[in-house]
C-alpha cells in the first residue's frame, strides 16, 4: 500500500471514530433528557395526550448537514424571539431522532425526508408523531463535477464499466452511515451491480472536502449529495441519472413533533406548519453560511424577509 492510500485509510478510520463518538454523545444526552429521567405514565398511552409534561425548553434534534443546521438555527431564533420559549438544539443520528421524537425524548426534528428517503424510519413512527408538513424540497443522488464528460458518464449504471469506475478510484464518497442517503447508496450498489465500487462512509463535511480537493486537482470524483446544498452554488455539478429510481424523485423535508406538543405549545406547532423556505433562497442562505457562518446567514435572511417572517410567526399576511 503506497503512502497516499495509507493516509486516505487513516483519514477514513479517524472520521469513523469521530462519528461514533458523536453518536454516542447524542445517545447519552438524549438518555439524560427530562423525559427519560422522570418517566411519565402517559408515554405508554396511545392517545393524543401521549408525551412528557410541558418542559421549560424545547429540545430540537438536528444532524450536521448544511441545510439542517441553517433551518434548525432559524427555527430556534424565531421560536425564542417571538414566543419566548427557550430551545436547545440536540445533535443526533437521524435514526435516533425519529425514535426520540416518538418516545417524547425530543420535542421536534426538522429533517424528515419524505416520502422515499426516510420511508423505513417513517413507517415505524408515523402513528407516534405529529407531521407538521413540509418546509422545503430536496433531491438525493450521486453527483459528479461537470467537467466529467456526460458523453462518457451520465448515469449511475455507467459505473458498471470497470475502466470508467477506475477513473473514479473505484469509490463513491458518502456521508454519515446512518443517513437515508447512505442507505440508498448501499441499495444503488446492489441495484446497479457495482460490486467492485466502495462506498466510503464519513460525514457531510468530509464529503465536501473530498469534492473540493478533487475539483482543485481536476480529478474525477463521485460523491453522495443532495439539494439544497451550498456546493451546488459554488461548483458546477450534476446528478448522475438514476434509471432504477433508487433515490426517488423530489422529496419534501417535513417538520415532526412529539405527540401532545400541539396542545402544550400550539403557537410553536402552528408556526412550523407555516414555515416554508423557497428552494433558491435556501440555497443562497447555505452559500452565505459557508462563506460567513450559519448564525450570520440566518440573521441576514430574517432581516431581508420581514414580511415572510411576519406571516410565519403570526399567520397574518402583511397588507
Amino acid at each position: 500500500m503506497n503512502e497516499a492510500k495509507q493516509w486516505r485509510r487513516r483519514a477514513v478510520m479517524l472520521t469513523g471514530l469521530l462519528l461514533a463518538g458523536a453518536s454516542l454523545a447524542s445517545i447519552i444526552q438524549l438518555s439524560q433528557s427530562p423525559s427519560a429521567q422522570e418517566a411519565d405514565p402517559s408515554l405508554s398511552a396511545p392517545s393524543g395526550d401521549r408525551g412528557p409534561g410541558k418542559r421549560e425548553k424545547l429540545l430540537l434534534g438536528w444532524s450536521p448537514w448544511a441545510d439542517a443546521e441553517v433551518v434548525s438555527l432559524m427555527a430556534e431564533e424565531l421560536i425564542e424571539t417571538h414566543y419566548g420559549v427557550p430551545v436547545e438544539r440536540v445533535m443526533a443520528d437521524i435514526g435516533i431522532q425519529y425514535q426520540s421524537v416518538a418516545r417524547g425524548d425530543l420535542d421536534l426534528m426538522l429533517m424528515a425526508w419524505l416520502p422515499g428517503t426516510h420511508r423505513d424510519y417513517w413507517q415505524r413512527v408515523r402513528d407516534q408523531v405529529l407531521d407538521l408538513g413540509p418546509m422545503y424540497s430536496g433531491k438525493l443522488g450521486w453527483v459528479v463535477p461537470d467537467y466529467v464528460p456526460a458523453s462518457e458518464v451520465s448515469s449511475i449504471s455507467d459505473l458498471s464499466d470497470q475502466k470508467l469506475a477506475a477513473r473514479f478510484g473505484d469509490r463513491v464518497q458518502g456521508i454519515d452511515p446512518g443517513s437515508g442517503l447512505n442507505q440508498a447508496s448501499e441499495e444503488a450498489l446492489k441495484s446497479y451491480g457495482l460490486d467492485d465500487i466502495e462506498l466510503v462512509s464519513a460525514s457531510s463535511a468530509a464529503m465536501t472536502a473530498v469534492l473540493a480537493q478533487a475539483i482543485r486537482e481536476q480529478r474525477w470524483v463521485v460523491v453522495t449529495s443532495w439539494t439544497p446544498h451550498w456546493m451546488f452554488a459554488r461548483y458546477q455539478l450534476r446528478f448522475l441519472d438514476d434509471p432504477d429510481g433508487v433515490f426517488g424523485g423530489t422529496e419534501r423535508i417535513h417538520a415532526l413533533a412529539r405527540l401532545g406538543l400541539d396542545q402544550q405549545y400550539p403557537q410553536v406547532t402552528d408556526f412550523l406548519s407555516r414555515f416554508h423556505l423557497p428552494d433558491q433562497e435556501l440555497s443562497a442562505v447555505l452559500l452565505n453560511a459557508q462563506d460567513t457562518s450559519a448564525e450570520e446567514a440566518v440573521m441576514s435572511y430574517l432581516e431581508l424577509h420581514p414580511e415572510r417572517v411576519h406571516y410565519w410567526v403570526s399567520g397574518q399576511v402583511s397588507p
